[in-house]
């Protein structure tokens, strides 16, 4: 599989070097990050958008991060990814952030449903785990509504102290249409 995954309203593509205004703006953005972390400034998220090209030339491939663009308007919208593959313990990462104006339209369900088929068909992991700020309620509605276990044994990703993770498991997962 290249990277690519087609959803009802969205496609799923991995990142190029024209979408560098994209991951700046979403990473700069205070409303966005508020919940993620400090917005990091332009420079900032110029070098880390560098970082996560590189990442696309790795093999085997152990991150992946896509635009996610709406088919009907052709706009990107957002970014998705897998990453932090833990093969020992057959788990992989799901996110997706959205930018201004693309939040609250059912696209972060429709992404982490497709990221999570998608992982599950190309990656050696029996688990696909998410995580949101706590504080975060809105969020929460994403791994509940699409079945996902809340998992309070697994370490956060990061070093944010109120964390919900949420994990889907390859023999639970039921089949998504696409159509």
């Amino acid at each position: 599989m290249d990277g690519h995954i087609d959803t009802q309203r969205l496609s799923l593509r991995p990142l190029s070097q024209g979408d560098l205004d994209l991951y700046c703006d979403i990473y700069a953005d205070p409303d966005t990050m508020r919940f993620v972390g400090p917005p990091m400034s332009r420079e900032r998220a110029e070098r880390s958008f560098l970082k996560v090209l590189a990442f696309a030339e790795c093999r085997p491939v152990e991150r992946l991060f896509l635009a996610i663009v709406e088919k009907e308007s052709q706009r990107a919208v957002g970014i998705g990814s897998l990453q932090d593959l833990d093969v020992p313990r057959r788990r992989i990462e799901a996110g997706v952030m959205l930018a201004t104006g693309s939040r609250v339209r059912g696209f972060g369900k429709e992404c982490i449903s497709a990221l999570v088929t998608y992982a599950f068909a190309v990656f050696p992991v029996d688990e696909v785990w998410v995580q949101h700020a706590a504080e975060n309620a809105i969020a929460q509605g994403i791994p509940v509504g699409l079945g996902f276990s809340r998992n309070t044994t697994a370490p956060a990703h990061n070093d944010r102290p109120e964390m919900y993770i949420w994990s889907a498991y390859r023999d639970s997962w039921p089949p998504v249409s696409n159509a």
